[in-house]
């Protein structure tokens, strides 16, 4: 299978790309630094949804998380642009993951929004993105109508150069002058605008343009000159696109073309292109059984079902990052709703209903397309027959699963649906009694959204297995950014956090294992504290154990409490067992595989002391 061309993949980026080139790499770090730094809501908004567009090409999970952040805050502080933005990332992640309906969808909403702030650049953008999606649905009437659109109606800037080069690739019917015609335009814009990545681009077109005419000579001399510029700029993204036409030109030699294709290839997976793996290990397969060494080719089988077991694992991840958004969604429209009258709230309960039903259908869409992709896996070898085994016993606990959450939230959500009822038949209710209502559906909904942000990392271990990862860790440092995250809790509170770990403690062990207990853990200190109260952090080490303590000024426990502080497994079920039961579960499993151990004790005179132990080293 042909790599896509690189050009429409620029979409989503160039927008926020104008300026001194640098490679995608650089402009991560540069941005994540800038984003410490931003004072402004808006400019925060804008900061984190640049990140989800950089990310795109390289971890769809991450991109993802951004372009979610930012669409609720932007949505929150009712920022359209935030938002628009934000959902032309979603639509561009969903089009890589083959979601074409709900691309289009997201993409017309964006477009709205830009035709309303009479943002000419942006309408253009998202229209050529549009015709993308079109093409990737083999529609190639509405795919060059758009673009002609755009050409025709579209902004005089930077952006029609895009427009340009896209209409020269997508039109396999241009004449030979036609061609030159629209190459020359993208080229006089983007010199205009010194748009580097869209001249070294223009001399890929030329490139093909050039072979097409059997100048090959010429043809590969181009390519040359655009391959040197991408290594000058550091583009590291096109360098590999550019190595894969090195590959397709020399095609009928095999050899050269099995270089070029492998360089691409390393490449994309040194710089982290796991977009690309896929379709470039297809090229080296191609080329390789070409050749007929056996070795080889197994060797690149194994290597490509590996590569693409991991990226259907990235698949099931993606139904959890995606749940999270539709909760995240459905709570923006809950607090908006408690502000509306008691009509309103009726309309409350449909929207969750709607949301659910919408979640049921979108996990069954997401089955499909896994158990595609497991089709095209078993294709390969008897070792992938095994592996589609395995996926297919992860199915049936997919079904399992759905039981288990129908399970342990039918009984808050009925007592939510009662009070909302009550209240409905009930107008006569004082002010106090009403606020006391709202607290109580609020504080279930909370509750809620907490377990099931807690049973969706479990099921993220479950599903996916857990890829242990050891470094060099500063433990005061960890815990300076857990407190971040939970400082909501504690600053309504005026809780005082007192970090004693001195900063030459360190540890090798795993962060995100570690990072998850100690959120837990002071997320657990912050609710049990109270008002005025202290958390302590403290640490003890020998030659071959680090002993961290947590405690708090709470109650304490009784003696029953403590005995079953960490009994819940993850064969949870029971609908009594909620949030803490089971993040505390799942805390004593990651220490558990960490090396260590975990415990919990009362303090004198009162208050709570977790700790756990952990290897030095691992």
């Amino acid at each position: 299978m042909r790599l896509p061309k690189l050009l429409p993949y620029f979409l989503p980026v160039l927008l926020f790309c104008y300026g001194t080139i640098q490679g995608q790499s650089n402009l991560i770090r540069a941005e994540k630094q800038k984003l410490s730094s931003v004072k402004d809501s808006i400019g925060y908004i804008n900061s984190i949804n640049r990140l989800g567009m950089l990310y795109h090409m390289r971890n769809l999970d991450s991109a993802l998380y951004y372009s979610i952040k930012a669409k609720e805050m932007a949505t929150r502080l009712q920022y359209p642009k935030g938002v628009a933005d934000a959902d032309n990332v979603i639509a561009t992640i969903f089009a890589m993951r083959g979601m074409y309906q709900e691309s289009l969808q997201l993409l017309t909403q964006a477009l709205s929004a830009y035709s309303a702030q009479k943002d000419s650049a942006n309408v253009s953008q998202v229209t050529i993105n549009m015709s993308n999606v079109y093409g990737s649905l083999n529609d190639s009437t509405k795919a060059l109508n758009l673009l002609r659109q755009v050409i025709r109606t579209g902004s005089k800037d930077s952006i029609m150069s895009l427009a340009y080069a896209n209409y020269c690739m997508a039109n396999s019917t241009l004449s030979d002058d036609s061609s030159q015609y629209y190459i020359n335009k993208t080229r006089e814009i983007a010199s205009r605008y010194n748009d580097y990545r869209m001249l070294i681009g223009v001399k890929e077109l030329e490139s093909d343009f050039l072979l097409k005419k059997g100048r090959i000579k010429e043809s590969l001399k181009v390519l040359a000159d655009a391959l040197a510029e991408a290594r000058k700029y550091e583009l590291n993204e096109q360098e590999i696109y550019l190595l894969n036409s090195y590959a397709r030109y020399y095609k009928n030699q095999p050899d050269s073309a099995l270089h070029y294709a492998w360089s691409s290839y390393q490449l994309a997976k040194e710089n982290g292109y796991v977009v690309a793996l896929i379709p470039l290990l297809q090229d080296v397969l191609s080329f390789t059984e070409l050749l007929g060494n056996k070795d080889k080719i197994i060797s690149v089988q194994k290597l490509l079902e590996t590569t693409m077991a991991e990226e259907n694992e990235n698949l099931k991840k993606f139904v959890g990052d995606y749940i999270k958004y539709n909760i995240i969604q459905g709570d923006n429209a809950v607090l908006s709703i408690i502000n509306k009258n008691s009509k309103t709230k009726i309309w409350l309960l449909v929207s969750i209903c709607v949301v659910s039903l919408f979640l049921l259908l979108f996990m069954y869409r997401l089955y499909q397309v896994s158990r595609k992709h497991e089709s095209e896996l078993g294709k390969l070898n008897r070792q992938i027959l095994e592996q589609n085994k395995t996926l297919q016993a992860t199915d049936e606990f997919k079904n399992k699963l759905f039981s288990i959450l129908a399970h342990d939230f039918r009984t808050p959500l009925i007592s939510t649906i009662s009070i909302a009822g009550l209240m409905k038949d009930n107008p006569e209710f004082t002010k106090e009694e009403m606020e006391q209502f709202y607290g109580d559906i609020e504080k279930r909904a909370s509750d809620m959204l907490e377990s099931f942000d807690i049973i969706l990392q479990w099921i993220k271990q479950q599903l996916s297995g857990y890829q242990y990862k050891a470094e060099t860790l500063v433990l005061h440092d960890l815990f300076s950014e857990s407190a971040d995250i939970v400082m909501p809790q504690m600053t309504p509170k005026k809780i005082t956090l007192s970090n004693q770990i001195p900063k030459y403690v360190i540890a090798t062990s795993d962060k995100e294992m570690l990072q998850f207990v100690n959120r837990n853990l002071l997320s657990n200190a912050a609710k049990f504290s109270p008002e005025g109260g202290t958390i302590t952090i403290s640490c003890t080490q020998d030659d071959h154990l680090i002993t961290i303590s947590i405690t708090d000024e709470g109650r304490g426990m009784d003696e029953q409490t403590l005995s079953k502080l960490f009994s819940v497994s993850s064969n949870f079920g029971s609908s009594t067992q909620h949030g803490a039961g089971i993040a505390l579960s799942m805390c004593k499993d990651f220490i558990q595989k960490l090396g260590g151990r975990i415990w919990a004790q009362n303090a004198e005179p009162n208050g709570a002391i977790f700790s756990y132990s952990i290897p030095l080293k691992a």
